[in-house]
C-alpha cells in the first residue's frame, strides 16, 4: 500500500466557507491522503473539525490525527494580528445587528498543519519548532 500525500495552499482554503474547508480537508482525510497545508486552524475551527469527524466515524472512517506549528509572534506581528482578530469580531458583530452576511474570512493562521488518517498515523512527537510523524501501513 502507498501513502498518498497532498501539500495544499492556505490560499486553496481561503475562498471557502468554514464547512466547505472542514469537507474539503475530511474528504482527503476520508480517502486516506495526509494532507499538509501552510496555514494553522484557529482553535474553533479545529474543534468544529473534531466534532464533524466524530459524527463520521465509522469502520471505514476511523478518525484523523492532526498536528500544528503555528509560527511565533512577536512585537509588532503580534499587534497586529490582534488587532485583525478584533476586527473581524467587530465586523461579525456589527453585521449581526444589521442583519448583513459577512464572507467568512480565512481562519487560517501563519504556520504549517498536517491532518490525516489515524489509522496511518501511529505517533506524532511535537517540538516547539517541528514535529515528527511515524506512519503504518
Amino acid at each position: 500500500m502507498r501513502l498518498k500525500f497532498d501539500f495544499v495552499s492556505s490560499a486553496t482554503l481561503d475562498g471557502k466557507s468554514k464547512k466547505s474547508r472542514i469537507n474539503f480537508i475530511l474528504s482527503r482525510v476520508k480517502d486516506g491522503t495526509i494532507m499538509v497545508t501552510d496555514g494553522v486552524m484557529k482553535p474553533d475551527e479545529e474543534m468544529e473539525l473534531i466534532k464533524e469527524t466524530m459524527r463520521r466515524v465509522d469502520d471505514g472512517f476511523p478518525g484523523i490525527e492532526v498536528a500544528s506549528l503555528k509560527k511565533p509572534v512577536k512585537g509588532l506581528e503580534r499587534l497586529m494580528e490582534g488587532v485583525s482578530d478584533q476586527r473581524e469580531k467587530i465586523r461579525g458583530f456589527l453585521a449581526g445587528l444589521t442583519g448583513a452576511k459577512v464572507p467568512d474570512r480565512s481562519d487560517m493562521k501563519t504556520g504549517m498543519t498536517l491532518i490525516g488518517p489515524a489509522k496511518f498515523i501511529k505517533q506524532v512527537k511535537k517540538n516547539p519548532n517541528s514535529f515528527s510523524v511515524t506512519t503504518e501501513v
